[in-house]
């Protein structure tokens, strides 16, 4: 599935599937009742627009569907 991602160097979108999910702690839920993925989403390739394999927070990463 791929996932759509902003550089935070070029501040550019792009879509990719090649990433891996690190630091996987589950789903929490917040005072407000909020449930959150805490996890990390870490590229396996370097960004398209400054080659850098960013690290993002899962709520970073925006929602395909």
């Amino acid at each position: 599935m791929k996932f759509t991602f902003s550089c935070p160097e070029k501040h550019q979108s792009f879509e990719t599937d090649a990433y891996r999910i690190i630091e996987d702690k589950g789903i929490k839920t917040d005072k407000s009742g909020n449930k959150l993925w805490d996890a990390k989403v870490e590229l396996i390739t370097g960004c398209p627009f400054c080659g850098t394999r960013h690290v993002f927070a899962a709520s970073e990463v925006a929602c395909p569907f």
